[in-house]
């Protein structure tokens, strides 16, 4: 009997998150920020394999193998490759964005209240508004990927390239579906550090300021401290934009190309891929349970 109520317990928990999570991404589909941002995502992608068109076709001095890598970066094999460098590099901002502008509006519009009350408890509240912003950043990224790899045809019609296909092997997709992943990975922990930083400061600016000054900052930071050297050339070893880098860096793009982040650096000097992985997501892990733990103990005000 008491293997039937707990059950019907769990089903009813179930139900309830699943309804909440429909709801949210209701939400977020209709609202004019998310349609604003996949619109930013789709142009930064086209806008930079048009000027990469625009630039192989003019003689600039000493650029030979510049405009090599350029022209390698406009065909097809690497069209998706090239998409995933920059989601991860500028699409890291708009998720930021959209993720601290999700739970740090509820206060904004002094609405978090009533909508802990339709939610039943803060944990079902934050659980179903993550899961729907995850569901929303990996549909950007689908989208994101599509508009790469169309515009890789698009260049290579306009630049009078040749079509080959033969790099559509099993293997390749294999890769690219693994990069996918990486790249959601490595987007995660800025977002749910943007999401603890809205908790923490009660509005989506704290969040969206935290984030994109960490993405942005950190990188000039550990640059000095690389040059630094001694124990102080270690550190990034143990932030984030060095183990992006060294995930990112999987695309194998062509060289000079090949450093997510905006980060110019070589992969010998990025940590292990296995101490990127679980660095991240210990990363990801504290900034998801402080934001929890902060929205479950502190009061809250609309």
């Amino acid at each position: 009997m008491s293997k039937v109520v707990t059950s019907q317990k769990s089903g009813t928990l179930l139900s309830g998150l699943g309804r909440m999570i429909g709801a949210e991404l209701t939400k977020l589909n209709k609202r004019l920020l998310t349609k604003v941002l996949l619109a930013i995502l789709v142009g930064i992608i086209a806008l930079v394999n048009l000027l990469l068109l625009a630039i192989s076709k003019t003689n600039l001095p000493a650029g030979g193998q510049v405009m090599g890598n350029i022209q390698n970066l406009l065909g097809l094999p690497v069209a998706i490759p090239f998409a995933f460098s920059l989601i991860s590099s500028f699409g890291i901002v708009l998720a930021i964005i959209l993720t601290a502008s999700s739970v740090g509006n509820e206060y904004n519009w002094r609405t978090i209240r009533t909508a802990l009350i339709s939610s039943e408890s803060r944990f079902k509240f934050l659980t179903a508004k993550l899961i729907s912003l995850g569901i929303i950043i990996l549909i950007g990224m689908l989208i994101g990927v599509a508009t790469g790899f169309i515009m890789g045809l698009i260049t290579t019609a306009l630049g009078g390239y040749a079509f080959d296909f033969s790099f559509a092997t099993g293997s390749y997709f294999w890769d690219q579906f693994l990069q996918f992943w990486r790249t959601f990975y490595v987007i995660t922990p800025f977002c749910l550090l943007g999401f603890l930083m809205a908790i923490v400061g009660r509005s989506a600016m704290p969040g969206i300021a935290t984030g994109i000054g960490v993405v942005f900052l950190e990188t000039i930071i550990t640059t000095f401290m690389r040059l630094a050297g001694g124990w102080i050339a270690k550190v990034p070893d143990y932030l984030l934009s060095a183990n992006v880098n060294a995930l990112v860096t999987l695309n194998n793009l062509p060289r000079g190309f090949g450093g997510g982040f905006g980060s110019g650096g070589t992969s010998e000097a990025f940590p292990s891929v296995p101490h990127a992985f679980i660095l991240l997501g210990i990363y990801s892990l504290v900034f998801l349970f402080l934001g929890f733990y902060l929205f479950h103990k502190r009061d809250v005000t609309g």
